[in-house]
């Protein structure tokens, strides 16, 4: 089929499946209408927000705790906020950077900076005055916002990076909330458009410092999302959870996706498994995205627990982020039942593959099948296309691609073959065309000249009984190069050796898969993302 009938029928399939199209009212149109000649009508992305206050101004959007803002009070405080940051020298152009946890103030911060045509950078608020610097004197932001408590990490950083915000910095909740209780200033017009209202995410930095991934809302609303919007069923009825930290690049998409259809978002500030249950049951909540670990720890609560909360409400289930363990998407499935969805994309590359329900059982550690306007190579060393079922590192092109890492050549020459972008994953594909990752470039173990993938072994491990989690890394060896080391957090109660780790993996795997070393740990060092650190388990 030709492209741009493909993407017609995306187009269709989200508009009909999302009843957007229903929320439009004449009313709305004459108030977009006289906004529009009175040039307050916003542009780029945040104009969304105005469409829907103008259609549904009591509908709510946004519910946290015992706030609720509907989408007029919502744009009216993005607006007002937009307003006050223009008025201390913020421009189209510049960059606002955020240094807070989830929640609405997080949301209205990132909103009103798009509003301005300011890029946002998002950083994560567990980082330190060092990485923070490093942050600074990369993007040299000319405002950063902040929680309250983080002022000596911030003015700490300042001092180190060199860079100091040429509009200073504002602390959450109170500067920020003085600015929103103050009157706008009608003179100001927010005049950001999709070119440079862009989202700046740096990258976990999982194998050195993070580097810097700019993405402008030009390049989002494209065939990919378009496809998967309609694939998952968004409806403009979503009621969206979100519990995932929104300094990263997947929870604030979906947020975005949640605004365009009209839904509400339902923030968390942070993931406990029985309250997300609890919320799940009480605002009847249709959808969430969460990374691999938070499943996990959901499908481990016990079975009087699970059934204590009405989870009928929700439609979609959407895990990303991090590889997903077969058999927690087993779990997951015969609890929930046929709702979970597994996606393959990075920050740099936005969304690549799509895994339905069900294809986790009929082709275990799936990621999906490629996702309309997505191309993918799986390469050698040399460049050369591997055949189907070998493994090779996976190289994206798609019109979501970002141009680069910021101020950094090196790492974006590194990244780029002929248009194509790997950000160090490997995979496989099989006949059918379905992909499955095999491990991260960095992770693959050659131990006796022979490759080993750790994420197959820990697949394996995931399968036993006793087993929560678990990670393989190689360390040093002086006979094999790398052996093999098994990093094992067990079940509440359960009592396991080294010993019966290593005959179970050799049960079902070759015997030089086996770990030649396990530790057992309370948890695995994680990223709020899901991803585990494993240079901090081979420091170990």
């Amino acid at each position: 089929m030709h492209p741009l009938l493909e993407r017609a029928r995306a187009a269709g399939r989200f508009v009909k499946q999302s009843q957007i199209l229903k929320s439009l009212n004449r009313g709305g149109a004459v108030t977009l209408a006289k906004r529009a000649v009175k040039r307050t009508l916003p542009k780029g992305p945040t104009a969304i927000l105005a469409v829907h206050a103008a259609h549904r101004p009591h509908d709510e959007a946004l519910v946290e705790g015992g706030r609720r803002f509907t989408y007029g009070e919502l744009d009216e405080r993005i607006d007002r906020l937009a307003r006050a940051w223009m008025a201390r020298g913020l421009r189209r152009g510049d960059k606002l950077a955020l240094m807070l946890r989830n929640g609405h103030r997080y949301l209205l911060a990132q909103w009103a900076a798009m509003r301005v045509g300011a890029a946002v950078v998002q950083i994560g608020y567990r980082l330190k005055a060092a990485e923070v610097a490093h942050i600074l004197s990369n993007a040299e932001p000319a405002m950063i916002v902040h929680d309250d408590d983080l002022t000596d990490t911030i003015k700490e950083a300042i001092a180190s990076s060199g860079s100091k915000p040429r509009c200073g910095t504002v602390r959450a909740p109170g500067e920020l909330d003085e600015q929103l209780a103050r009157p706008a200033d009608a003179s100001l017009r927010p005049d950001g458009d999709g070119s440079t209202a862009t989202v700046m995410i740096y990258t976990s930095g999982t194998t050195g410092r993070p580097k810097g991934a700019s993405r402008t809302f030009e390049k989002s609303l494209h065939d990919a999302v378009l496809d998967f919007l309609g694939r998952i069923g968004v409806r403009s009825d979503e009621k969206h959870l979100v519990v995932c930290p929104l300094y990263h690049s997947a929870a604030p998409a979906f947020v975005a996706m949640t605004f365009v259809v009209g839904g509400t978002v339902v923030m968390l500030d942070h993931f406990e498994p029985e309250k997300v249950l609890e919320l799940i049951e009480r605002e009847r909540i249709t959808s969430a995205f969460m990374v691999p670990t938070m499943l996990t720890r959901l499908a481990a609560l016990p079975l009087e627990v699970r059934r204590r909360y009405d989870t009928s409400s929700l439609r979609w289930l959407l895990s990303g982020a991090a590889p997903l363990p077969t058999e927690t998407a087993k779990r997951i499935e015969e609890w929930l039942g046929p709702v979970l969805y597994n996606f393959y994309g990075a920050t740099e590359t936005g969304l690549v593959t799509l895994a339905t329900p069900g294809e986790h059982t009929t082709h275990p550690g799936t990621i999906g099948r490629a996702l309309l306007g997505n191309e993918i190579r799986l390469l050698d060393d040399d460049g050369r296309e591997v055949p189907v079922g070998e493994v090779g590192e996976l190289f994206v092109r798609n019109s979501m691609l970002v141009s680069g890492y910021h101020r950094d050549s090196d790492a974006t020459r590194k990244a780029m073959r002929d248009g194509f972008f790997s950000v160090g994953d490997l995979g496989r594909v099989d006949r059918d065309g379905y992909y499955y990752l095999a491990d991260r470039k960095h992770d693959m173990v050659i131990s006796g000249g022979v490759n080993i993938y750790p994420w197959e072994i820990e697949q394996h491990l995931h399968t036993h009984p006793e087993i929560l989690e678990a990670a393989v890394v190689g360390v040093p060896d002086a006979e094999w190069g790398e052996s093999l080391r098994a990093f094992i957090v067990l079940r509440p109660g359960a009592q396991i050796d080294a010993g019966e780790v290593q005959r179970f993996c050799k049960s079902a795997l070759a015997d030089y898969k086996a770990p030649r070393t396990v530790l057992f740990l309370d948890a695995l060092p994680r990223l709020p993302t899901g991803k585990v650190l494993k240079r901090e388990l081979r420091q170990l």
